[in-house]
């Protein structure tokens, strides 16, 4: 049996040379049926090959150029890999084609207005969604088309006035988010105005979301941060002691804000009590604690201060972190010794939080609830200086973005027309 053996070891290496060269040529083997070769680019599509689903759907174009959903799909992926201006040529063709049935030549112009807000095109992309506004106005991709115009071209009232149009014109399970979109945009805007100094503007754009249910909490973050701007402790403390201590988030953005204005305006004898009253709250976070000891410090009342924090531990969340503030207050009185010396020696760096949007990662010092960089709404989420790093989406990574692409652009599994 011994003198077979190497037959055998070679036909079986044989065999295995076989299988391997048959299934690379299968591999390989570039499907023929256009349809099978539309599937196949939406499949690299799908994993984030978009270069390679591009040069397959440049392919099936170009050999089969009487296709139609191709055609729409190229365009799509020229435009998400910088290339609106290719992408904008391919759907305009669409736009003009005579086989094509009218929702699908609308699909098309949908296409194209992204295209040509993407190069910037004001002008243009008016007279394409104003020749659409008959057929596509009951859309959600038509309304945000409008809505990036109207911003693009730095008009914010018709901006606003389109996501507010677009409420009332989707489909119903739509508008809720619509109705979201509107209400982050304005209160976006007065928040800005805030930060401008220019009250009469936020109040403007707070008056537009004050009967919006959902824009509730917002609307009394924002009213208070007016209150401080414009040096009102008493009501802005009022404000985040009647609105906000059920929300940290909300109350997170206005603490240091606040914190500032009560320290700087001496009005301790009016903010106190209120103060007081919201440290008592079950909701009321930490840094309020730490906020009421230091005006208690500043007032020359330390018992309190020791009192308060005293009556506050044993919950877990007086840690040394929180109560850095007024530790660094004691630690001055002890400089000279042992622990003093210690502490002078530490480290401390402050852990400034900034928000980042999830959407393009573009990091801002203060909250947005509208980015400016990719037109997201609701799409910044706070990151501290202690948190890891995190990746930057790349253009190989990029999905075509739900909302802003026409239902008709995005891939699908749909036969080819």
């Amino acid at each position: 049996m011994l003198e077979y053996l190497p037959w055998v070891i070679g036909l079986l290496v044989v065999l295995g040379l076989v299988a391997y060269v048959w299934n690379e040529l299968k591999e390989k083997r570039a499907p023929q049926n256009p349809q099978e070769r539309y599937h196949q680019a939406l499949e690299r599509w799908l994993d984030g090959d978009l270069e390679g689903a591009t040069e397959l759907l440049e392919k099936l174009v170009q050999d089969h150029p009487e296709t139609i959903d191709p055609y729409q799909q190229l365009g799509t992926l020229l435009r998400l890999r910088g290339e609106p201006e290719r992408a904008a040529a391919l759907h305009r063709s669409l736009t003009v084609r005579r086989d094509l049935s009218r929702p699908r030549k609308v699909a098309a112009g949908l296409a194209l207005a992204e295209d040509l807000l993407d190069m910037e095109q004001w002008d243009a992309t008016r007279k394409v969604l104003d020749d659409l506004i008959r057929d596509a106005s009951g859309t959600s991709p038509y309304w945000l088309a409008r809505f990036r115009h109207w911003h693009g071209s730095g008009n914010r009232p018709e901006a606003a006035r389109a996501l507010k149009q677009g409420a009332r014109s989707v489909p119903e399970p739509e508008r809720e988010t619509f109705q979201r979109r509107y209400a982050a945009y304005q209160l976006d805007r007065a928040l800005e105005a805030v930060r401008a100094g220019d009250g009469g503007e936020a109040r403007a754009r707070l008056k537009d979301v004050r009967k919006i249910p959902l824009a509730h909490i917002r609307e009394r973050l924002v009213r208070a941060m007016l209150a401080a701007a414009e040096n009102n402790p008493t009501k802005a403390l009022t404000v985040a002691a009647e609105d906000l201590l059920d929300n940290p988030a909300e109350l997170a953005i206005l603490l240091p804000l606040l914190q500032q204005v009560l320290l700087e305006s001496g009005q301790f004898t009016r903010t106190l009590p209120i103060l007081e009253r919201a440290c008592q709250a079950e909701h009321a976070p930490p840094d309020m604690w730490v906020h009421l000891a230091l005006l208690y410090e500043k007032l020359g009342e330390r018992d309190k201060a020791i009192h308060l924090l005293q009556a506050k531990s044993g919950r877990g969340q007086l840690t040394p972190d929180k109560a850095v503030p007024f530790l660094r207050l004691l630690a001055k009185e002890i400089a000279g010794t042992d622990f003093g010396r210690v502490w002078s020696l530490l480290d401390m760096p402050r852990d400034e939080r900034h928000w980042v949007c999830r959407t393009c990662s573009q990091s801002l010092p203060h909250v947005r609830w509208f980015c400016p960089a990719c037109h997201d709404f609701d799409s910044y989420v706070v990151r501290s200086a202690k948190d890891p790093e995190r990746p930057k989406p790349s253009g190989q990574d990029a999905r075509v973005p739900r909302e802003t692409v026409p239902r008709e652009t995005a891939p699908r599994e749909s036969g080819l027309a």
